[in-house]
């Protein structure tokens, strides 16, 4: 049973561990292999409850989101980073570790040689782009030459006229169906450019008007005594 004195006494408050303060400094992997951010940090923390080590956590937590921030970064950007750094690392909940963070500021440093290997590899890779978009408009150009321009010579003497208005001899002569012929294997290409419009103008007929027309291409085939063609036709 409880005592006179009892009534008297209040309990006595559990007191809540202080703030602590810890500045470290580590290292921070780049964007480019083998390139690193030296960074020095400085935190104000507090425990919500007694924690064990609780510095160590502190730091373990801090350094694997900078990390994981700065891993996307070049050391050309160390601006940028730093910024992004102080941004984000002070919003950093460490309540599931029974800590507060209650304030981190970052300072980063970059190794000389690091910042040079990393401005050179830049500048390779933006050579290289364009070494490779010179390529594929050579080939574009290449292309349309060969298949829009001097495989058609009326479209290849307006080409030449375009490019070369103070010369007109080699519009005078044969120059580009000889081209043409070289580029298109001759007579194969005419066959299939009448091939390719007779079956358009077919595709657009009637019934009655293909029946006609084949009937009247079988007369053709046998005046030029093709008549094993002409019975294909008719039997279609």
């Amino acid at each position: 049973m409880p005592g006179f004195f009892d009534l008297f006494r209040t309990d006595v408050p559990t007191p809540r561990p202080g703030v602590a303060q810890d500045a470290f400094t580590d290292r921070l992997p780049a964007a480019l292999p083998g390139t690193e951010f030296v960074a020095t940090f400085t935190t104000v923390w507090q425990p919500v409850r007694p924690v064990e080590r609780a510095a160590a956590t502190v730091r373990w937590c801090l350094l694997d989101a900078a990390r994981k921030i700065a891993a996307k970064h070049k050391v050309t950007e160390k601006t940028m980073l730093e910024a992004e750094l102080n941004t984000r690392l002070p919003q950093l909940n460490l309540t599931t570790s029974q800590l507060m963070l209650l304030g981190c500021t970052v300072g980063l440093t970059v190794d000389r040689e690091a910042e040079q290997d990393t401005i050179m590899v830049d500048k390779l890779t933006r050579d290289l782009r364009m070494q490779r978009l010179r390529h594929q408009l050579e080939q574009e150009q290449v292309g349309y030459l060969r298949d829009k321009v001097l495989t058609d010579p009326a479209t290849a003497r307006c080409y030449w006229l375009v490019h070369h208005p103070a010369t007109l001899e080699p519009l005078l002569d044969d120059t580009f169906e000889r081209v043409a012929a070289k580029l298109t294997g001759g007579g194969d290409r005419q066959a299939s450019v009448v091939a390719e419009t007779v079956q358009d103008f077919v595709g657009e007929l009637t019934a009655e008007e293909r029946r006609y027309l084949l009937d009247r291409l079988g007369d053709v085939f046998v005046s030029f005594d093709r008549g094993d063609l002409a019975g294909r036709v008719l039997d279609a």
